[in-house]
C-alpha cells in the first residue's frame, strides 16, 4: 500500500469532517443563537422541519466516521472512508502515534453513542425502536463539543503525519449563509 493512496483516502475524510463541522455550526447559529422568536414567527413549521433534518443528518454523517475499514456489498469488499481505514494504514505505513491513537478511541466512544440511533432509527425502520419510547443516540453537550475538538485534533494529527499537515476547520461562515438568512429575517420582522 503506497503513502498516496493514504494521504486521498485522508483527504475524502478531512473533507467530510469539515461538512460536518459547517453542518453543526450551521444548525447551532440558527437555532442555538436566541433565534427562536425569530423563526417561530418567520415560518415555524419549516424551521422544525430543519431542525429535525439536520440532527438526523447528524447522526448519519458522524456514523460514517465510524464504519468498518471495509464492508460487504453483494459479496465484494468495498472500502469505507472511515476512521478505521485511515487508522489501518497509517499502522502499515509506521504512522500510527499515540495521540492519534487516543484521538480515535476518543471519537469510536461517541460514535457508539449514535450508533444505535443510525442503525435502528434512520438506516432502518426497526418496528421494536419505532414503537417503544427509548431514547437512542443522545449524548451530553460536553460530549458533542468533546468530539468536535477531537475530529479537528484527529485531522491535524493525521494531516501531520502524511505530510499535508494541519488545516483549522472550526469556523465556516461565508456569504450566502443562516447568518445572512437570519440578518435578512431579523430586517424583515425588525427583531434585533
Amino acid at each position: 500500500m503506497n503513502l498516496r493512496k493514504l494521504k486521498a483516502d485522508f483527504e475524502l475524510l478531512r473533507a467530510h469532517c469539515i461538512i460536518i463541522r459547517r453542518n453543526y455550526n450551521t444548525y447551532k447559529n440558527l437555532f442555538f443563537s436566541g433565534n427562536n422568536e425569530l423563526l417561530m414567527k418567520a415560518a415555524w413549521r419549516f424551521f422544525n422541519d430543519i431542525a429535525e433534518i439536520m440532527r438526523r443528518d447528524w447522526i448519519l454523517q458522524v456514523c460514517k466516521l465510524m464504519d468498518p475499514s471495509e464492508s460487504k456489498v453483494k459479496g465484494v469488499s468495498v472500502e469505507n472512508i472511515s476512521i478505521d481505514l485511515i487508522d489501518s494504514q497509517l499502522c502499515t505505513h509506521g504512522l500510527m502515534s499515540p495521540e492519534i491513537l487516543t484521538v480515535s478511541n476518543e471519537l469510536r466512544e461517541y460514535g457508539k453513542k449514535l450508533i444505535p440511533a443510525r442503525n435502528k432509527r434512520l438506516a432502518h425502520f426497526d418496528r421494536e425502536h419505532q414503537l417503544n419510547s427509548t431514547v437512542l443516540g443522545e449524548t451530553t453537550e460536553e460530549e458533542l463539543f468533546c468530539f468536535l475538538v477531537n475530529i479537528q485534533r484527529y485531522c491535524d494529527f493525521v494531516g501531520n503525519a502524511v505530510g499535508t499537515g494541519p488545516l483549522h476547520f472550526a469556523a465556516s461562515g461565508s456569504r450566502g449563509d443562516e447568518l445572512d438568512l437570519i440578518r435578512v429575517l431579523r430586517e424583515r420582522y425588525e427583531i434585533t
